[in-house]
């Protein structure tokens, strides 16, 4: 009688676990147009779905990624759409920063934004304080910490970005360095780097109420770093980059 009675109440808190096992959902596509970052493409899928999907798998979490555009993003967080996205707090503004909403995990890798030109028109923009009250090219929904100091220019993505320089119907633009560079090779286009506009650390931005999660995040995070799988998955698409012949 005993032995049956254990069996039921080994069910029963099996049942339970079942039932408080969650799938977290996400987005990484950004502008969708976002090499390295994101590429939609299944075999090289870009460096975020990469490090997610292995932080996920050796934390030993279920996750759902949800196609959204970038100017949703934000929304579908506090809707519930979504769970978790991966953002660098270099971003975002002080506000935005200590919003109580969102926990943030342990840095995954470092990523720089760059103000970018045509090389004729580098060196006006190799200080920072050069794009205030001025138009700047930059992706419809993303987030940048200062844009109350300049004119957005809002395109859809870091492709129409560097050809909206090729045409000449802007001077300076902000994108990742890895972006600029693929991109700028990709089509053709010459660029110039000017300042850093961002330099930080990229990290899951996770809704408070799975802050219960953030623990087995972080040690997979940890995990992965000392095994030197993010590192690897990061110089993977950079070689990529790199294979792309120059102008």
């Amino acid at each position: 009688m005993k032995f049956y009675f254990l069996i039921a109440c080994c069910l029963f808190c099996k049942s339970l676990l079942a039932g408080e096992s969650v799938t977290l959902k996400y987005n990484l596509t950004g502008s969708g147009n976002y090499f390295p970052y994101y590429t939609g493409d299944s075999d090289l899928p870009g460096i975020f779905p990469e490090i997610v999907q292995q932080i996920l798998n050796t934390a030993n979490i279920q996750g759902e990624h949800v196609v959204l555009p970038a100017k949703r993003t934000v929304k579908s967080l506090i809707t519930g759409k979504i769970d978790f996205d991966i953002i660098s707090t270099a971003w975002l503004s002080k506000q935005e920063r200590d919003n109580p909403l969102f926990v943030y995990s342990e840095p995954l890798f470092q990523m720089s934004e760059y103000l970018v030109s045509l090389p004729k028109h580098a060196k006006k923009w190799q200080s920072l304080a050069a794009i205030n009250g001025n138009n700047v090219g930059t992706v419809m929904g993303y987030y940048y910490y200062d844009d109350d100091e300049f004119s957005r220019m809002d395109f859809p993505s870091e492709k129409e970005l560097i050809l909206a320089l090729q045409r000449q119907r802007l001077e300076v633009v902000i994108i990742s360095e890895l972006s600029a560079l693929f991109w700028s090779r990709e089509l053709g286009v010459q660029v110039a780097l000017g300042a850093a506009h961002s330099d930080g650390f990229l990290r899951i931005r996770i809704l408070h109420k799975y802050r219960h999660l953030l623990p087995q995040i972080n040690q997979a995070i940890k995990q992965l770093h000392q095994e030197g799988t993010i590192s690897s998955i990061e110089q993977k698409y950079i070689d990529i980059i790199n294979k792309i012949p120059t102008l």
